[in-house]
């Protein structure tokens, strides 16, 4: 796992910082309502384990959210990378996973109740409560046709949990247990 340097740390952090600012301020134009609570701090080793596969198969392609310039940026192993310099097949990185959490995170964000955020109805249908989103696969489906898919509420169970960010060392145990699932399915 590439080891970040201070400087780079503190860049990483200024940017995602701003970024939260950023999503916070879109919030309060996009519904009106000016967003002044804390952030929600759902359980980083879930995200770990839970969430962060989930987004990074069906969200984080290169043109969708693994394009840079989006704001809910989800990087990873076998999409668009976090360094350049990683190879594709390369195991996760700390760092991926801290932005991804980050960037879901101030996705949490909600005037309102938290089931009415921005990552939990973009991808849902406007039929089960969702909002419009540009991620509607060939067949013109939402990532979620229901708000009872399993992955929805995976979703759902991680934004209401508590708890700590990821940590290094969880994403490293997270990383060998998929390696070791992997080698043990050859």
């Amino acid at each position: 796992m590439p080891v970040i340097s201070t400087p780079r740390r503190l860049r990483a952090v200024t940017l995602a910082v701003g970024l939260a600012y950023t999503s916070l301020s879109l919030l309060s134009c996009a519904t009106g309502e000016e967003y002044s609570g804390p952030l929600p701090t759902p359980d980083g080793a879930r995200f770990v384990t839970d969430v962060y596969p989930l987004l990074l198969r069906d969200c984080a392609f290169v043109e969708c959210h693994g394009k840079p310039e989006r704001f809910f940026r989800i990087v990873g192993p076998g999409r668009a990378r976090l360094d350049p310099a990683i190879e594709q097949d390369d195991p996760v990185t700390f760092a991926e996973v801290q932005l991804t959490y980050e960037r879901a995170q101030s996705m949490l964000a909600s005037s309102k109740n938290l089931e009415d955020s921005l990552l939990l109805r973009k991808p849902l249908e406007i039929g089960e409560g969702g909002q419009g989103h540009k991620g509607l696969d060939d067949l013109g489906r939402n990532v979620f046709s229901r708000a009872s898919d399993p992955r929805y509420v995976a979703l759902l169970a991680w934004a209401k949990s508590s708890g700590p960010p990821p940590t290094a060392a969880g994403v490293a145990a997270a990383s060998a247990a998929v390696e070791q699932q992997e080698e043990a399915d050859l």
